[in-house]
């Protein structure tokens, strides 16, 4: 995991990590079991088997390139067990009669694996300014390192083949299938300029960044389903497959020898695992695309939920804002809780102030009134900025509870003191849904502005007086 995120900014999780690799191990099985990975045309002849091996190396170093060339030797037993070819007969210690030599090609295969994997290890110890061409010769390199350890090995464990390797060494594939060398090349260029995209480091990122309890969601369960059934129904083909072949053979009227038996059914076998492994790669990449998709909704979501947040409240105050509070109504649209309080509180000399001494005395006094209405509300209610200097308070409790609060406002609010304001009044007023059964809430609100509304009345005559100016009747209009 360190090694990817040191190559291409990327921090995997062990579950993406173990997914890779079995992708990477998947597909080895199917370029062996499909012959994908053996390339026949007229003028030529080449194996691409080990290419996997050298990518899982670049991108993972050893912790990749060995279980991948550990398929590789599967594969490789298995085809060598029922092939004529004495030189792929060699690869199984099942048909070579020389089963420690073939075991010593195995830990040749794994020795190339480590060896290919400490290569790119030491080459991405450091930035460098010329990456591609270093990934070229390391992917060169590597395909050269598999032929001369798989040759090595052959010397050293099968001395009849001595001879015949020392007489045509240099017209074997590894001096002369240039086109393996250019794949591999091919391979490990195409592969790390992909992984070092923007697009695709964001991507992988945040699929990376899903929560784990997703990861390990029901999905995960129905794809591990899928593939039983898969694996049950392709043995199911299998077995029909093969009867009806040898059914056929019976009818055309020729002999199936024993090893013929045995060649069919094993090359039937050998194109189960193929499919199943192709599955297993599609439903690694199902379980990808769904938790890539699922991760992006569930981080819209939650920023929508943080803008939602963000506008339910009030900048200035920091109480609830005015489309929290009509968010408030919708709720209460269909019913309104008997012992429900509405208050609407108002500041009073506020448009006095703004002009007197400016806005920002304006906005201190605005947030003066809210620390007040919120010192003395307490938990018991909701507080929502309707207006530049208007409060909506809504809580259920008793008509005493109630008058407690306003008490304790007007008390909290004697005691304030700012640093461009000195003094702090508000004018308060409140409905009680027990006394108004068929009001809603807005029109709950409405009644509590009219006690408002009064109560400011009698403040502003009660502030006349005491200055000596006669009262007049008043316009309705709120000073």
């Amino acid at each position: 995991m360190e090694r990817f995120r040191q190559r291409y900014g990327i921090a995997l999780t062990k579950k993406k990590l173990q997914e890779i690799i079995l992708m990477l191990m998947a597909w080895e099985a199917v370029f062996a079991f499909s012959y994908l990975g053996y390339i026949e045309l007229p003028a030529i002849s080449t194996t691409t088997l080990h290419i996997l091996v050298i990518v899982a190396a670049m991108m993972l170093g050893a912790q990749g390139s060995v279980p991948v060339v550990c398929v590789f030797v599967v594969t490789s037993m298995w085809i060598g067990t029922y092939s004529l070819s004495q030189l792929d007969r060699v690869f199984s210690p099942f048909a070579s009669g020389m089963p420690l030599g073939s075991i010593m090609l195995v830990f040749a295969r794994v020795l190339f694996a480590a060896g290919a994997g400490w290569l790119f290890d030491l080459y991405f110890r450091k930035p460098r300014r010329y990456v591609y061409l270093g990934i070229a010769g390391i992917a060169a390199a590597s395909t050269l390192l598999h032929g001369l350890c798989v040759f090595a090995a052959l010397y050293c464990s099968f001395p009849m083949l001595r001879q015949m390797i020392l007489e045509n060494l240099f017209s074997y594939p590894i001096f002369r299938d240039w086109l393996s060398y250019v794949l591999a090349i091919i391979a490990c260029c195409g592969i790390h300029w992909v992984l070092t995209r923007k697009s695709v480091k964001n991507r992988l990122s945040q699929l990376c960044d899903c929560p784990p309890a997703m990861q390990e969601s029901g999905n995960r369960k129905q794809l591990i389903y899928s593939e039983t059934v898969a694996v049950v129904v392709g043995i199911l083909c299998i077995l029909f497959l093969r009867k009806a072949i040898f059914k056929e053979l019976y009818l055309q009227g020729i002999d199936v020898s024993e090893n013929l038996h045995q060649n069919i059914t094993a090359f039937l076998l050998q194109t189960l695992v193929a499919l199943l492994a192709l599955f297993s790669v599609v439903s690694v990449l199902i379980q990808w695309i769904y938790e890539y998709y699922t991760a992006q909704r569930i981080r819209m979501n939650k920023k929508l939920m943080e803008q939602r947040m963000k506008s339910s409240v009030d900048v200035l105050t920091g109480v609830f804002s005015r489309l929290a509070y009509h968010e408030c109504l919708e709720q209460y649209a269909d019913s309104v809780p008997t012992d429900l309080t509405v208050f609407l509180m108002d500041i009073n000399g506020l448009k006095g102030v703004n002009d007197a001494l400016g806005h920002e005395a304006g906005d201190e006094l605005i947030c003066g009134a809210a620390q007040c209405i919120t010192q003395a509300v307490g938990d018991r209610g909701k507080i929502f900025r309707i207006g530049g200097d208007e409060f909506v308070v809504l809580g259920q409790m008793t008509q005493t509870q109630a008058q407690e609060i306003l008490a304790a406002l007007q008390r909290i609010a004697a005691a304030w003191s700012g640093t461009n304001v000195g003094t702090l009044s508000i004018s308060s007023g409140c409905a009680f849904a027990d006394d108004h059964p068929d009001f809603s809430v807005e029109q709950l609100t409405k009644a509590a502005d009219l006690s408002m509304y009064a109560q400011k009345q009698e403040y502003y005559r009660a502030k006349k007086l005491s200055s000596g100016t006669p009262v007049s009747s008043g316009n309705g209009v709120r000073p």
